[in-house]
């Protein structure tokens, strides 16, 4: 029996739309437009040095601000409201995150992200009171799939590998976790009902 579940969060308890981004970005660009942006800011050296925090918001936006030479006007500001929109709420997986809660599970979430999409969890009511505690690779300074960042995860809350279930989009994490003794499930928000599947796991 699973003592507890690990919540990624984009792709399981939010949806990630990059295009909302770029899309809006571009308009302002002046170097390239959206296909080009996106390719240039995800997948990248730029994406981990962000994500592990290496830099904060402010000179991530200043490089992206080079690459993509954005209107004088497209300001700091409008650069991360229109950058916080890539987070989409998913229904699904706060109902999942209720779930666990709701079964006794302790609730915790692991995630490669930046400042400015960990800071949306704290929009949403749920997503910022359910879980204990939040292990994001740009305060930690490593990213999945890095052992390290799991390995921080169990120091923190004392919990033995094989207590704790993983729940992730991207198969890769999934074996990762599993390399150290964790279950793990790969969530597909287009096809699971997250409740569903953790009821059948955790009971």
């Amino acid at each position: 029996m699973y003592k507890a579940v690990i919540f990624d969060f984009g792709n399981v308890l939010c949806l990630v739309e990059r295009e909302n981004f770029v899309r809006r970005a571009a308009r302002h660009a002046r170097a390239m437009d959206a296909e080009a942006l996106l390719s240039a800011l995800w997948g990248t050296e730029l994406e981990y040095e962000f994500e592990t925090g290496k830099f904060d918001s402010h000179e991530y936006y200043r490089r992206v601000q080079a690459l993509a030479d954005f209107d004088p006007d497209y300001s700091y500001e409008q650069f991360v409201e229109d950058y916080r929109r890539i987070i989409v709420p998913n229904p699904d997986g706060e109902e999942g995150l209720k779930t666990a809660v709701d079964l006794g599970a302790r609730t915790f979430v692991l995630s490669n992200t930046s400042f400015l999409h960990a800071s949306v969890i704290f929009d949403n009511e749920v997503l910022g009171t359910y879980p204990e505690l939040y292990i994001l690779s740009y305060k930690l300074g490593v990213m999945k799939p890095d052992p390290r960042i799991w390995r921080k995860l169990l120091e923190y809350t004392g919990l033995a590998p094989e207590d704790c279930l993983y729940v992730d989009d991207i198969g890769q994490y999934c074996d990762a976790a599993r390399s150290l003794g964790m279950g793990a499930f790969r969530y597909d928000f287009r096809a699971h009902n997250l409740s569903k599947e953790l009821k059948n796991m955790l009971q």
